[in-house]
This record gives structure tokens, C-alpha cells and sequence, in this order.
């Protein structure tokens, strides 16, 4: 019998350094650059197409027209009906996905390597060929109308649909929803849609990655063979405007009659990933509001007991971000709970500890690797990456920035955005119950929205 001690753990060495994975770089005969990220062991591949397309060029009174557009492409092409495309998908073992935000449209294909070929040409038809049927352009005109009754009807929409609309300048066209309002959507009809497909959808525009296990399979001849005659008469697609905040401090309460609990927003601008403080500033948050043991859910969930958690958060698109702190709370204490909030975020300008920056890095740096195990979250890390105007690989920037923060740059990174110019306190909640908790807290004027 062993002589080992049981009891005594083993050592654990450090780990190793951690990077992003490189990407092999071609383009088609169109000129689309093909991005190719070889994960051996990955036999479910993702190849993503990213499309540059700033929603600042839909048409005022038919925003919503992108997310439409986008919905309806592998509802029919040149070449099949939508039972056909989706038929052929489900053949392939396939899943399409479409995504539009501010600066892009993503679409996807994720597949088993053995049916890349079949896939990547259905991908290509729904890109390059889509038929754009009045029937289904008006049938995803009604879900979405359905959509937005439901979206109204939820919380946490109704607080990230009043933040962005009161913390942007009325004049940005990140102050309204991405999929449109209801007088914006109703509208439209496939001639509309087909029009804004041809001004933004074209070669020129796009970048294609793909990862997965390349083993055996010449990536970028597949997507060429699929991709190479697109032809488009899009051209560059327009630059991202700079944003324009409305700043100070004060409050916007949005009434939810028979509202159990109020669900908060607080925030103001922040910094994109052009900013060299993303890093620094990634930590500071960590610090604050990142997990469940942060200076916030210390106070407000476990000492209080106001909330089952809170998170705050730096996000950004190409230009311009946000910083905001998020949660629900009971209805009987928002106002102690606001008051709570805003203090800690306040003193955490005042400085943050060695330990817990040294914390938040560790817990940041080393999950890294799980973030881009599978080869989906590579690809859509990249295709936001492009998305953003940053390299291929800026996680490994990201993760340097924030292995090289330290307290001291880390507070001033959270200062410099955080309270510098007022705080944006949303409440949606009833407001019959909260307006009274509302006045006296310093945060500005009551504005109420229905």
C-alpha cells in the first residue's frame, strides 16, 4: 500500500500563457478577405459573415428595416423556397443564425466539418441571392410587431430601452430600439427591404471567418467556390458617427402598474475598445459589480437583502460605450436601494484595493481559454472584433491591458468615466409605489415615461 499522504493536495503549477488563436488570412476572388482559424479536435465548424452596416443609414421612418432584411434571407432564394432551404440545412445537420447591432450584420452557419462544402454553399445562396417574398417580409413584419408588444411588456427591456434613449442625444440612432418601433416597421414591405439590402449588402463590405478542424479541408478554396462571383453594386460601407451623450445626473421612471419589484439601470457613457483604458476599465468593473462577491452584491444582496443580484458592466460597439450597473430590487425599497448603489459607485472612485484588482485579473485572465474553447465563441469574438474596427486578435491586447492594471490605473480608468458627468438612474417599476422613494436622492429631476 502507498505511503503517499492523501491528504496533502498535489502542487499545482502556473498556468501557461494563454493566447488567441491565429488565423490564416486569403481573400476570394471578389476580394471578401477569409479569415481561417484551424481548431483541431473541433469537427463542428462556424463560418460567419460580417458584414459592415451602420443601422445610422436606415431611413428614419422605416428603422427596423436591417433587422427584417437580416430575418428574411434564408426565407426563400433565387434558387429554393424557404421549406427548401430549411430542408436542406436540416440534410446538412446545419444551424443559420443572423445577428444585426449598430455597426454589422453577422450571419452564421455552424456544421460537422464532413458537410462544410453543402453548408457554406447554403450560406452563400441566403447571403447573395436572397428572394425577399412579400409574403415572408409581411409575416416577419407581424412577428415582429408581436415581438416588440412582448419586449414592452418585459422589465429589463423597457429599463435598456429608456437608458439608451435618454442617455444618447435624441439626434443618435442608438437612442431608439435596433429592431424599429411599431410606426417604423409596419411600413414595410419587400420592395423596401430589397432596397436596403442592395445599398448595404456586398463584398466589399464583408469579411469571412471560419473555425474549426481544417484537417483535410481546403477552407479557403470552399468558401471561394461558394463566395468567389458574389457581385454587388454596394459600395464601403459609411463610417460609424461619434455619439453624442445627454449628460447629468437624473432619473427616468417608467410606470409597470401591479410591478413587484423595480428593475434599475444606472449608468453614463463610457469608452470603446479604441480607448487604451478598455482593460483597466474591464477590471474596475470586475471589482465593483462583476460577480456575486463585489462591492455592490456585498451590500445591496447580502447585507441588505434588497436584490438576488446586481451587475455593472463596460460595453461598446465601434464608437462609443456604456457603463451601467443592473438589476432588480424589491418594489418597498428602491429608493434605499438607488441610494446604496450610487454610493458605491461613487466611492469606488475613491480607489480600489491590491487584492481585489489582483482578484478581478485572475478571474478575467484565466477564464479566457473556457470563454474560446468551442469554435463558435472564436468566431463571433472575431466577428465583433472586425465589427468594432479592432485586429483579428485584440482579446490578446484586451487580456495584456488588464494583466497590466494596477489599482492605481484601474481607479483612474473607472474615474474618468464613471460619475464624471452624472449618473442616469432608469426605474421601471409601479410608479405610484417608487416616485415618493425617488425625490430627495440627490440624482437630479423625476422625468416619467409611460
Amino acid at each position: 500500500m502507498s505511503s503517499h499522504n492523501l491528504t496533502t493536495p498535489p502542487a499545482v503549477a502556473p498556468p501557461s500563457k494563454w493566447t488567441f488563436p491565429l488565423a490564416t488570412t486569403t481573400q476570394t476572388r471578389a476580394g471578401t478577405p477569409v479569415h481561417v482559424f484551424d481548431r483541431p479536435g473541433q469537427y463542428v465548424a462556424t463560418v460567419r459573415v460580417t458584414i459592415a452596416m451602420t443601422l445610422s443609414t436606415e431611413p428614419r421612418e422605416l428603422e427596423g428595416v436591417a433587422m427584417i432584411m437580416a430575418r428574411t434571407l434564408d426565407e426563400g432564394t433565387e434558387l429554393r423556397s424557404a421549406n427548401e432551404f430549411a430542408a436542406a440545412l436540416e440534410r446538412n445537420g446545419a444551424a443559420y443564425g443572423v445577428e444585426v447591432n449598430s455597426d454589422a450584420l453577422h450571419i452564421e452557419i455552424s456544421v460537422p466539418v464532413s458537410h462544410l462544402a453543402e453548408a457554406v454553399q447554403l450560406l452563400a445562396e441566403a447571403v447573395t441571392r436572397p428572394a425577399f417574398n412579400q409574403a415572408d417580409v409581411g409575416r416577419h413584419v407581424t412577428i415582429r410587431l408581436g415581438e416588440i408588444n412582448q419586449e414592452r411588456a418585459n422589465a429589463g427591456y423597457r429599463a435598456r430601452e429608456a437608458f439608451a434613449g435618454s442617455l444618447f442625444d435624441p439626434s443618435m440612432r442608438r437612442s431608439r430600439p435596433t429592431g424599429g418601433t411599431p410606426d417604423t416597421v409596419r411600413p414595410l414591405t419587400n420592395a423596401e427591404v430589397a432596397e436596403f439590402y442592395h445599398e448595404n449588402i456586398g463584398p466589399v463590405r464583408a469579411q469571412i471567418l471560419f473555425a474549426g478542424d481544417a484537417t483535410g479541408v481546403d477552407v479557403a478554396a470552399v468558401i471561394d467556390d461558394a463566395f468567389g462571383s458574389w457581385t454587388a453594386s454596394a459600395g464601403s460601407a459609411l463610417e460609424t458617427p461619434e455619439p453624442l451623450y445627454v449628460p447629468g445626473n437624473r432619473i427616468v421612471l417608467v410606470d409597470r402598474p401591479s410591478s413587484v419589484q423595480s428593475q434599475l439601470l444606472i449608468g453614463c457613457p463610457g469608452p470603446d475598445r479604441r480607448d487604451d483604458t478598455w482593460g483597466a476599465v474591464a477590471v474596475a468593473s470586475h471589482v465593483v459589480g462583476g460577480t456575486i462577491t463585489s462591492r455592490v452584491d456585498r451590500v445591496l444582496r447580502e447585507e441588505k437583502g434588497y436584490t438576488y443580484g446586481t451587475r455593472t458592466s463596460f460595453t461598446a460597439p465601434r464608437k462609443g460605450g456604456t457603463f451601467s450597473l443592473g438589476g432588480a430590487v424589491r418594489t418597498e425599497v428602491t429608493g434605499d436601494a438607488i441610494r446604496e448603489a450610487v454610493q458605491i459607485l461613487q466611492t469606488a472612485r475613491d480607489g480600489l484595493t491590491e487584492r481585489e484588482v489582483s482578484e478581478s485579473q485572475d478571474n478575467l485572465i484565466r477564464t479566457a481559454p473556457l470563454r474560446y474553447e468551442q469554435a463558435e465563441s472564436i468566431a463571433q469574438q472575431v466577428g465583433s472584433n472586425i465589427a468594432a474596427g479592432v485586429p483579428l486578435d485584440f482579446a490578446d491586447t484586451y487580456l495584456a491591458q488588464i494583466a497590466a492594471a494596477t489599482p492605481e490605473s484601474a481607479t483612474e480608468a473607472y474615474r474618468q468615466y464613471v460619475g464624471a458627468n452624472g449618473l442616469l438612474v432608469v426605474v421601471v417599476g409601479e410608479a405610484q409605489a417608487v416616485r415618493g422613494q425617488l425625490t430627495g436622492l440627490g440624482l437630479g429631476d423625476v422625468i416619467e415615461l409611460s
